[in-house]
């Protein structure tokens, strides 16, 4: 074990981008901020990014595949089809 990234004691700490303490895990408040600031994806690699990003907090959102089920007929685009961000997808950000 590394001695500098141990933490023996501690009431509270961040561990793989959360926040573990006595009560349990929360996320980072960085996290929540990144993902908040996050514009509307211009075609379908933005849009699977945002995805991913969210995915990573996803234990923390109630029915998350609902939420995004906007998003699916825009992941569903060949590469010849126009990419259109609706209000739909818009209201499930």
């Amino acid at each position: 074990m590394n001695p500098n990234k141990c933490a023996f004691g501690v009431s509270a700490g961040q561990f793989l981008g959360f926040m573990v303490h006595e009560r349990g895990i929360e996320v980072n408040r960085k996290t929540i901020d990144a993902i908040s600031k996050v514009v509307a994806p211009q075609n379908k690699t933005e849009l699977q990014s945002l995805i991913g990003k969210v995915n990573f907090i996803r234990r923390f959102i109630s029915n998350l595949s609902g939420h995004i089920r906007a998003f699916t007929p825009l992941l569903k685009l060949k590469p010849d089809q126009e990419f259109i961000w609706g209000e739909e997808q818009r209201k499930a950000l």
